[in-house]
Formats: C-alpha cells, sequence, structure tokens
C-alpha cells in the first residue's frame, strides 16, 4: 500500500491577521538594535557613575578653586587608571602653581622691605642735605658764613651726595639680580680651587693674614655656574679679610651633587642679633661704639646661592670668629 502525503496549504490570514504578523516581525527585528542600544547606555552611565563621576566633580571643583586663586587644597584621587593619572597630574600642576605663587609672594614680600629699608637709609642724607641747603640759602647772602665753614659744609654735603649714588648704585645692581641666569658649565673641580685660592691671595695681598686652604673635594667635573660662584666667593672672601685679626681659613667640598664653600676668621664673629639679621638687607648695629654696616654683601650673596639650588648659613666658629657657609647645586 503505497503511503500518500498531503500538503496542507497555509492558513489564509485575514487583512487584520496579515497587519498583525507584519507588526510582530517589525517588532522583532527592531527589537535588536533597541537591545544593543538600552545595554549601551546603560553600560556607558554605569561607567559614568562608577569611574568617572567623583573625578570629574573633583576636578571641577579644583578647576574652580584655581580660577578662585585658592591653591590652599590638595587633590587626590586613589585609582591606577587613566582617570587617577589625570588627577594626579592636576595635583602637581596645583603643587607648582602654589609654589609660584609662594616665591612670588616671598618676592614681593622681601622687594617690600627692601624699599622700606632703602628709604629709610634715603632719608638721612636727604634731611641733611635740605638741612645744609636751608643753611646756605638763609646765611651765605648776609654773609654770615665763613669760609672754612662753606668749605666744610660743601664738605659733608659732598658725602651725603656720594652715599646717596653708592645707594642708588646698590639698588640698581639688586633690580639686576633678577636678570641673572643659571648657566651652569661642566668645570673641573681642582682649576677652580686653585682660582679660588689664587682671588684670596690678590685680595689678602696687603695685609699680614694668614691664610690656609682646605682642598677635600670628590670627583673631577661638575656642572655649576663658575661666574656666580666667584661673585659669591669673592664676596665672602673680602669681608673674611676685613674682620679677620690674623687668620682666614677656606675649606672647599663636594658632596651629593653639592659644592660647599666654608670661610672663617679669627675676627670678632657675630652677635645674636648678626646671627638673625644680617642676611637681611642694609643691616647695621654698634660694635664698641662704632657702627658695623653689613650692607647688601650677604645679601646679594644669599640670593645669588638661592638662584643655584643652595643656600647660605652664618655663624660662629668655636674660638668665636666668624664663618659663612655657602653651598651650590649641581646641575
Amino acid at each position: 500500500m503505497r503511503n500518500v502525503v498531503i500538503f496542507a496549504s497555509p492558513p489564509e490570514y485575514t487583512p487584520k491577521d496579515q497587519t498583525i504578523v507584519k507588526i510582530c516581525n517589525a517588532i522583532q527585528i527592531g527589537s535588536i538594535p533597541v537591545f544593543f542600544g538600552v545595554c549601551i547606555v546603560l553600560a556607558a552611565l554605569l561607567f559614568y557613575r562608577n569611574k568617572l563621576k567623583k573625578p570629574i566633580e573633583l576636578l571641577n571643583e579644583a578647576s574652580d578653586k584655581i580660577a578662585a586663586a585658592d591653591l590652599d587644597f590638595h587633590l587626590f584621587y586613589d585609582s591606577n587608571d587613566e582617570m587617577g593619572q589625570l588627577c594626579a597630574s592636576f595635583e602637581t600642576m596645583r603643587g607648582a602653581l602654589d609654589e609660584n605663587n609662594r616665591t612670588m609672594w616671598r618676592a614681593m614680600e622681601e622687594r617690600k622691605r627692601l624699599n622700606a629699608t632703602f628709604s629709610h637709609d634715603l632719608r638721612t642724607p636727604l634731611t641733611v642735605l635740605r638741612g645744609y641747603t636751608d643753611f646756605l640759602k638763609n646765611y651765605l647772602p648776609q654773609g654770615k658764613v665763613s669760609k672754612e665753614k662753606l668749605l666744610s659744609t660743601i664738605s659733608t654735603m659732598s658725602g651725603h651726595i656720594d652715599r646717596l649714588e653708592k645707594y642708588t648704585c646698590q639698588m640698581s645692581e639688586i633690580q639686576k639680580l633678577e636678570d641673572i641666569t643659571f648657566n651652569p658649565q661642566n668645570v673641573e673641580i681642582h682649576t677652580l680651587v686653585r682660582q679660588f685660592k689664587s682671588t684670596a691671595e690678590l685680595l689678602s695681598q696687603n695685609t699680614e693674614l694668614i691664610l690656609s686652604f682646605a682642598d677635600e673635594t670628590k670627583g673631577s667635573h661638575m656642572m655649576l655656574d663658575t661666574a656666580l660662584i666667584m661673585r659669591v666667593y669673592e664676596n665672602l672672601i673680602s669681608n673674611a679679610i676685613r674682620y679677620a685679626k690674623s687668620t682666614v681659613s677656606v675649606d672647599i667640598k663636594s658632596a651629593d651633587r653639592m659644592l660647599l664653600i666654608d670661610i672663617a676668621d679669627d675676627g670678632q664673629g657675630f652677635s645674636e642679633e648678626d646671627l638673625q639679621m644680617a642676611l637681611k638687607p642694609y643691616y647695621q648695629r654698634k660694635s664698641g661704639g662704632a657702627e658695623l654696616h653689613f650692607g647688601l654683601g650677604l645679601y646679594i650673596s644669599k640670593i645669588l646661592c638661592e638662584k643655584h639650588g643652595g643656600i647660605i648659613i652664618i655663624g660662629n666658629t668655636q674660638s668665636r670668629g666668624a664663618t659663612v657657609a655657602a653651598s651650590f647645586m649641581a646641575k
């Protein structure tokens, strides 16, 4: 007996059913991109909430503070991803800006103090000159000023004019310090030490002082600005020769990329007030009835040392002589 396969005819849909089938097929096809789109949006929202929201809020807040010139804060985001690195870079920038602002503020305050000191020192010679000018104006036409008195007055006025010129030159020199740039070069250390020694011998050749040198440098070369260092050294060694009684000692060392120069003398040394004030411009004190004026030498040396990454430290030796240590950082 033969098997007979009977094919059923497809069901006939009404126009309404056909419309429903078409809508279902369209929904089925369109749901795929909609589903993926929803997943992408949800993933982006979750990524933003978990990874971006907090660092972006921190960066926005930090930006607002920087725009308001408020750098007294720290930006910290504990993450090793890209946003963590961005926050760390932003914190580095904030720290650099804060340090630059502090440096500028200190420079401005130092300039204010310097101008105030300069104005104070100018007041005395100007007052004296005004007094003598009024004196000559009132009495010279009447013939009440003798020749000796006139010459004495002119001599005194000339001295105060020289003083004013000196102050003006010194202030001009301080202004030029801001234009000095750090220009290191590869320097042979022992050659530099020999230059130190020959400079000291030249400056003390008309004295009875005994000079002693100690070369404790290590290595043969360093990246240093010799012009800047020699300017500081000449200033310090001149002061030591000026105030020493019989001996001046110079000790040169190098360690940890630093060149150290220690100059000591057997003079009267620094008083407690000197130790606090000698590095300030135009500081002066009374010593044995005489006025001891430190001028701008130590102050200029301090600025030049700082430009070379070092400092100046003043003190007294065990025998109460003065000692000044200057350090310079090699590049």
